[in-house]
């Protein structure tokens, strides 16, 4: 009997070893948010509103405006059509372009000509017709993208748990 109890705490040791080893994402996706590697995506297109609304609104729900640091994640998140907010904003020196949730602004796609200030413009948008970026008036409606970190979750339990307890 005692031989088999050590059997089973074996086997439990070595499913709770490989699920902590293989941990996944949880990105609430039945609240629109999809997943990208490591991070959550949440488009908002019919939702339109000022830069600093859709901040407000991404930072509520736990993130901010995305930042884009990978042609493969803008390849993977920006759908061409629509004029979207993101969270570059040269607004605390003119031509400092930085990303609200502080990662590096290494990776730019600007449009020709752009970023060029015109009537101050502080905050980046994507532009409608072919995906490049463009400083932009901060006061202007657009829809916007949210970004924020996955969940990490070890153990399929305990993803469960959480989702329960956050009602993520």
């Amino acid at each position: 009997m005692a031989h088999g109890f050590m059997w089973i705490l074996i086997f439990v040791f070595l499913a709770l070893f490989i699920t902590s080893a293989n941990p996944s994402t949880q990105c609430d996706l039945a609240n629109g948010w999809s997943q990208f590697n490591s991070n959550c995506y949440k488009l908002e297109a019919d939702l339109w509103k000022s830069w600093a609304a859709a901040r407000h609104d991404c930072v509520t729900e736990g993130g901010d405006l995305v930042s884009i640091t990978s042609p493969e994640e803008e390849q993977y998140q920006i759908p061409t059509g629509i004029s979207l907010w993101m969270g570059g904003h040269d607004s605390v020196t003119e031509g400092g372009w930085e990303w609200t949730d502080g990662s590096p602004f290494r990776y730019i796609r600007w449009n020709a000509g752009n970023p060029d200030n015109h009537n101050d413009e502080d905050c980046l948008s994507i532009l409608i017709n072919n995906g490049y970026w463009n400083d932009d008036n901060c006061d202007f409606n657009r829809g916007y993208i949210c970004k924020r970190r996955g969940k990490m979750c070890s153990m399929h339990c305990y993803c469960h748990h959480l989702e329960m307890e956050n009602n993520f």
